[in-house]
């Protein structure tokens, strides 16, 4: 079955979102507006939500001190957008969430908090030519960070 291609229509950038999400595996709409410069809020919700209604992406619902009055979407790939990468980069064992898949609070906000320091990181070395980011590896012991001077 071949996938059709994500519509222009969405923005130039969704391709780069689906990479962005696969590379991080589980990302916020604000860790995806941060990453990638998108000035407004809405702007970054509007197209990210259009990628998880065409099946680009898996939602998850991150809830505060069990409850559902603190509601956060974390996003994650499908199986259309892990086959959309592969499509595109011809890129092998693609990391997707199946259908349906639950994480537990704990871990997505764990794995959020990794994710914001490593975009922090990562934008640093964007800013500072002086200073690359060579290797990123979560482990369970600790983060090892591999930074080029």
């Amino acid at each position: 079955m071949d996938e059709k291609p994500i519509p222009n229509a969405y923005a130039p950038s969704c391709l780069e979102i689906l990479k962005a999400v696969e590379k991080y595996r589980y990302l916020s709409i604000s860790q995806i507006q941060v990453l990638f410069g998108m000035p407004k809020y809405q702007e970054t919700k509007k197209i990210v939500l259009q990628l998880w209604k065409s099946y680009f992406l898996e939602r998850l619902v991150l809830t505060r001190a069990g409850t559902r009055i603190s509601i956060c979407y974390v996003f994650a790939l499908s199986l259309k957008g892990a086959r959309q990468i592969a499509q595109a980069t011809g890129k092998e064992n693609i990391f997707y969430l199946r259908p349906r898949a639950q994480r537990s609070t704990l871990f997505l906000e764990h794995t959020i908090f990794l994710n914001n320091f490593h975009i922090c990181l990562e934008l640093l070395a964007r800013k500072r030519k002086d200073l690359r980011l060579v290797f990123w590896k979560p482990d369970k012991e600790e983060v090892k960070v591999y930074l080029n001077e």
